[in-house]
């Protein structure tokens, strides 16, 4: 099963999670603002990065450029200051596209500013492995 792991987020956040994920997968995490090709895939691991409630502008243009039938599933995860899923308009513009989407979404809560730092720390990262281990049987099975 090819597997890929894509991601967008104005702070580096997410790009942890997306890194850790993408290593368990043994492949590149690829953030879709460094200019690259999108790679056959039958799961897409797609890391969102939530800004006043709602996915990045640029990932949902990515999103919607994204060539039909060429993605079986995806699994997502964000990482907001909220720590809520807001992740409704990337399911619904991947399932119009015949995406299934794994139905369970990590998110991990970004600490503000100054408490920041480490976030997301190891125990986020366990838990987001946690995800990719239950989304990869899922998706084997």
């Amino acid at each position: 099963m090819a597997v890929s792991v894509i991601y967008h987020g104005r702070l580096p956040y997410i790009q942890k999670i997306a890194d850790a994920i993408a290593k368990k997968c043994n492949v590149e995490a690829i953030d879709i603002s460094v200019s690259h090709q999108f790679p056959e895939t039958d799961l897409l691991f797609l890391g969102v990065g939530i800004y006043k409630g709602k996915p990045d502008d640029a990932l949902m243009d990515y999103l919607d450029q994204l060539p039909m039938n060429r993605i079986r599933g995806a699994a997502l995860f964000s990482v907001s200051k909220s720590g809520n899923d807001h992740m409704e308009m990337v399911v619904n513009l991947l399932e119009h596209k015949g995406i299934v989407v794994y139905p369970e979404h990590f998110t991990c809560r970004r600490q503000h500013f100054i408490f920041a730092k480490g976030h997301p720390d190891a125990r986020d990262v366990r838990r987001a492995l946690r995800f990719t281990d239950r989304v990869l049987a899922s998706f084997n099975g």
